[in-house]
Formats: structure tokens, sequence, C-alpha cells
């Protein structure tokens, strides 16, 4: 996976990692686990009751912005 990060927050991500004894890939999963971890709930309720939450159209939203020319590389992988 690809993200775009500012240029600012890139750098003040790359110090604390630095910091810390970290990559910034590692500090950016841990931050991933914990915003996992803080929002697990609502993915269980929403599992629960997926008809009335349209789980398939909710996804649909996350994944569009992945449909782009510059992530089109990994379309074959």
């Amino acid at each position: 996976m690809s993200i775009r990060v500012e240029d600012d927050k890139r750098n003040v991500l790359k110090a604390i990692a630095s910091l810390e004894g970290k990559t910034i890939g590692g500090l950016v999963g841990e931050l991933i686990d914990d915003y996992i971890r803080a929002n697990k709930e609502k993915l269980l309720i929403i599992q629960e009751n997926k008809e009335e939450y349209g789980l398939m159209n909710l996804s649909q939203k996350s994944f569009d912005e992945w449909d782009n020319e510059e992530d089109a590389i990994y379309d074959d992988l």
C-alpha cells in the first residue's frame, strides 16, 4: 500500500521514529494497530447489522481512493 503524506508531517514522523529507534513504517504500523483497537467495536456492530448499514456500499467508498493511474501499477500483482 502506498499513501501520500505531506512533507511537514513526514519529516515529523521521521524525527519521532528516529528518536524511538524505529522506522517510519514501524511507527505507522503501531499507529494503525492503535486505531484498529480503538475502532474495532464499530466494525463488530456493523458486521452484526450488515443489511442495516449497507456494508458493501460502505467499504466501496474506502476503495475509491485507490482507483487512480498512480496505483494502477499494482492492479496486476
